[in-house]
């Protein structure tokens, strides 16, 4: 068995605990306690939403690239503060009548607003205190100067958002591979997986724009695999699997010396998630022989520079990995792209 809790592998799931994020935290804190408000920008895959949520386990959430206009919206925090009121027919005035909770409200995506409504709609909702209500909210955006830019507007930008910006950085390859220990401790059985394994991942997280988002999908995704599969543990090649979506038909843009460095490479990690020089080296001697080529190390270490520019493969202090595909598909391809073309020069 590898997984323990499915439910602690899901995106939609909120830890006890959002490792790396202390400090933005207890930031938010300050700010909902405080000025009963915040927004919280930072690129995708940074942990805004879950920032938010785990604040607030109890909120009103509403996605505003779903629910666009200012009525979608006030629609939907009503019929969550409110389940039994109709809303039914009421223009935004009455509704906003009806908003007053102790909840907190998370307006995600706020920059998914319509232009023409935006304005209007974060300006008095930013002033109901003024009228006795109980509001606090949450404001979630990719971009806080892009945002400000929609508003276009400095009277509603400083009762909506000013200094109550809590931004979040990306995070670094050691913050995924200590994030990743943290849910995969939780959620997965001792001994399913290793260092090497959760580094791989952020690896690949890091290539990608959806970071975390990414990463918390292919430690999923590799660990239902690998118990499907009846593995005592998530292997490498699994992880590779579970992030393959890139074309073999690149591989034909490769030289032969090109080639035979990949070939090297993916020989070593179809058991390990890295691969040393000497590990590549050793396998690059016997590869050259088989082919009847002449084994030049420095061309070799060319060649490997060359692949990771090209993003076939990736470098991670001083051991090479792929990332984009199992390396046991990636030897067929290859094998038969050379076999092919040493067909074609017999001929």
């Amino acid at each position: 068995m590898i997984i323990r809790e499915r439910r602690k592998l899901e995106l939609s799931y909120i830890p006890e605990k959002i490792p790396c994020r202390e400090r933005e935290i207890e930031q938010l804190s300050v700010l909902i306690e405080g000025r009963k408000k915040a927004l919280i920008s930072g690129e995708i895959g940074t942990g805004k939403t879950l920032l938010a949520r785990h604040i607030s386990k109890e909120n009103v959430y509403v996605n505003c690239f779903i629910n666009r206009s200012e009525h979608a919206i006030l629609e939907t925090i009503v019929s969550q503060i409110k389940p039994n009121f109709n809303t039914a027919g009421l223009p935004s005035r009455k509704l906003w009548n009806q908003v007053d909770t102790n909840r907190i409200i998370i307006l995600d995506e706020v920059e998914g607003i319509l232009l023409e409504d935006m304005a209007h709609f974060l300006y008095t909702l930013s002033r109901l205190y003024e009228e006795g209500k109980t509001v606090r909210y949450i404001a979630i955006t990719r971009d806080a100067d892009i945002l400000r830019h929609m508003i276009n507007d400095d009277a509603t930008w400083s009762t909506f958002a000013e200094k109550a910006v809590v931004h979040l950085k990306p995070y670094t390859h050691e913050q995924i591979v200590q994030i990743l220990k943290y849910r995969a401790d939780d959620a997965l059985y001792p001994s399913t997986f290793d260092n090497d394994i959760l580094s791989l991942i952020a690896d690949i997280a890091l290539e990608s724009r959806g970071h975390m988002r990414t990463a918390m999908d292919i430690l999923k995704n590799a660990a239902i695999v690998a118990e499907k599969r009846r593995e005592e543990s998530i292997i490498p090649e699994t992880v590779r699997e579970a992030n393959f979506d890139t074309s073999m038909e690149n591989i034909e843009i490769l030289s032969r010396d090109e080639m035979i460095a990949l070939l090297s490479l993916a020989v070593v990690c179809k058991s390990k998630a890295y691969a040393t020089i000497g590990e590549i080296k050793n396998v690059y001697r016997v590869r050259c022989e088989n082919y009847n080529l002449n084994p030049d190390e420095t061309q070799l270490m060319k060649n490997l520079e060359g692949l990771e520019r090209k993003s076939f493969i990736h470098k991670n202090a001083e051991r090479y990995t792929i990332l984009h595909s199992p390396a046991s598909i990636l030897i067929k391809e290859i094998e038969r792209v050379l076999d092919r073309n040493n067909n074609l020069k017999s001929k």
